[in-house]
């Protein structure tokens, strides 16, 4: 929500997380106990998926096949590198 909301103008960094839209779809409907429409209507009302990733300076890919550690570690490791700049 933060390119929605205009509230990422500002920030130093964003990083977003990407995952395919059926496993959205589902996590959501598990977590909220609501159905397919409604995630669906709330979808709508988002930007566009592939445009917000687009937007985001990095991504990590949380699709159930690639391991999401490995990525995290990898951008702590980068934004540690980053801080001994400033």
């Amino acid at each position: 929500m933060f390119f929605e909301s205009g509230s990422a103008e500002g920030l130093d960094y964003i990083i977003g997380v990407y995952s395919p839209q059926h496993l959205r779809i589902q996590r959501v409907m598990q977590r909220d106990n609501v159905t397919r429409e409604d995630v669906l209507t709330r979808m709508s009302k988002q930007i566009n998926e592939e445009m917000k990733m687009r937007l985001c300076d990095f991504v990590i890919i949380n699709d159930e096949q690639t391991l999401v550690i490995p990525q995290v570690l990898k951008l702590h490791e980068k934004f540690l590198k980053l801080a001994k700049e400033i």
